[in-house]
């Protein structure tokens, strides 16, 4: 299962992390996997380049982390993007993906 874990406040995202994985045993699996993988790595490129130095980010086998440390409105586009990215991943992968929204 993958696990999406999305701190806000006020509107403004503060956080992302991503963890797991879909367990891939099929191809359908794999292509969870690859979906979350390629909308996380553009939007880190996204990041780097138009808001170099905003985020502490980290990137692993199974792992991204995004945590704010300037924000702008920008980056909360770019972040939004990524939340819209993945709630459409989510919409057809139920069983593989989850996000959870905290208010902090």
């Amino acid at each position: 299962m993958i696990y999406v874990y999305l701190n806000q406040k006020d509107r403004q995202i503060g956080s992302v992390k991503i963890t797991g994985h879909a367990d891939s045993t099929t191809e359908t699996l794999d292509l969870v996997c690859a979906e979350v993988s390629a909308v996380s790595v553009g939007i880190l490129n996204a990041i780097d380049t138009l808001c170099e130095g905003s985020c502490l980010i980290q990137m692993e086998s199974g792992f991204v982390s995004i945590e704010v440390q300037s924000n702008s409105d920008i980056l909360q586009i770019i972040l939004k993007t990524l939340v819209i990215q993945l709630e459409t991943i989510i919409n057809t992968n139920k069983k593989y993906i989850k996000m959870i929204r905290r208010e902090v």
